[in-house]
């Protein structure tokens, strides 16, 4: 089989689907074996760059539907070559005057009073990981696999820390108003509702983001508790009863938030377990604007000490909040925990 990268992608994509054609697992178990050998040796740098140069570009396919379809329920997608400028509009209702900006390292403020637009900038966000060669040269396709799905999932990581660091920061300067905010211990249905009820004052039904952990303890909240017990229709009651991951809430509708674990021992999770974000689901211009330049990009090498692979990832993209008064933020501190 030729070392042809076209070809190779093509490969990738299959398999990675699972759908492979008559010799694509053989072809994929050849290729990973002349790049590791049998993963006892120092495989080839250029041979090494090729592999995880197309594992990130399929990964980053994997990764867009998926950063598509999370952000846009709270944010406008947008997305830029490389080395350009892109405009951001500022919304003039709300009167703004600073917007919350992601950068590399942490979170800048910066001020738009009397502005209409900004220039969006750009911030690095990078993280890193290793594989173990020998895993792949054995077990191909299942850890092939699995290599993709976790650069895909670095990806996803990258955009929502940077997007919890924001509304820390703008609910510590009041950017988002306290009305907005629910923190505390046994928060009730009637207190999480409360807070749905000022977003809804922003048109449409308000969406809920949160773990399964967080949104199941407020969804069978609404079985017990005195007064919405009985306003739930029987769509509702075989929901709680059935649905993995129960939809509607009171007001609100739940968006279960992927949180894999990431430890042997299943103790840790990327994100926090208790904390929720609810957006009101009705308003064009939505708090946050991402705009993402050009794809992901990979820097590899290998320890002579492990012989791991060590990979970083980046990706070159503009994350602001640009309307804190449409995010609620709910945080349950004794009642939901791993």
């Amino acid at each position: 089989m030729k070392l042809d990268n076209l070809k190779l992608k093509g490969l990738f994509s299959r398999v990675y689907n699972s759908k492979m054609e008559e010799t694509d697992s053989a072809d994929i178990k050849a290729y990973i074996t002349k790049v590791f050998g049998d993963g006892s040796a120092n495989p080839d740098p250029s041979m090494l760059h090729q592999f995880n140069q197309l594992v990130v570009e399929t990964a980053d396919e994997i990764a867009k539907p998926m950063v598509t379809n999370l952000l846009s329920i709270f944010a406008n997608v947008d997305s830029e070559t490389r080395g350009n400028i892109k405009e951001l509009k500022i919304p003039q209702k709300n009167k703004a005057k600073v917007v919350w900006s992601a950068t590399g390292s942490g979170v800048d403020l910066v001020r738009v009073e009397g502005k209409k637009s900004i220039f969006a900038v750009p911030a690095h966000l990078s993280t890193g990981f290793y594989y173990e060669p020998l895993d792949l040269v054995k077990e191909s396709e299942e850890y092939f696999r699995k290599l993709v799905n976790d650069v895909a999932n670095a990806k996803v990581r990258l955009y929502l820390d940077k997007i919890n660091a924001l509304t820390a920061q703008a609910i510590a300067s009041g950017k988002i108003p306290a009305a907005n905010v629910k923190t505390g211990s046994n928060i009730t249905i009637a207190e999480f509702n409360k807070v749905a009820s000022v977003l809804q004052r922003y048109g449409g039904r308000p969406v809920f983001v949160g773990d399964s952990l967080l949104i199941d303890y407020f969804a069978m909240q609404q079985a017990t508790d005195s007064t919405f017990k009985n306003l739930l229709t029987d769509g509702i009651k075989d929901e709680l009863l059935t649905a993995l991951n129960p939809t509607r809430i009171a007001r609100t509708t739940a968006v279960n938030l992927v949180n894999p674990f990431t430890d042997a021992s299943n103790s840790k999770v990327e994100l926090p377990v208790n904390k929720g974000y609810m957006f009101a689901g009705g308003v064009e211009q939505k708090p946050f604007s991402v705009i993402e330049y050009g794809g992901l990009r990979q820097q590899t090498e290998q320890d002579i000490e492990d012989e791991r692979v060590k990979m970083k990832i980046t990706q070159d993209v503009s994350i602001n909040l640009v309307f804190g008064e449409a995010i609620g933020v709910i945080e349950e501190q004794a009642a939901v925990s791993l």
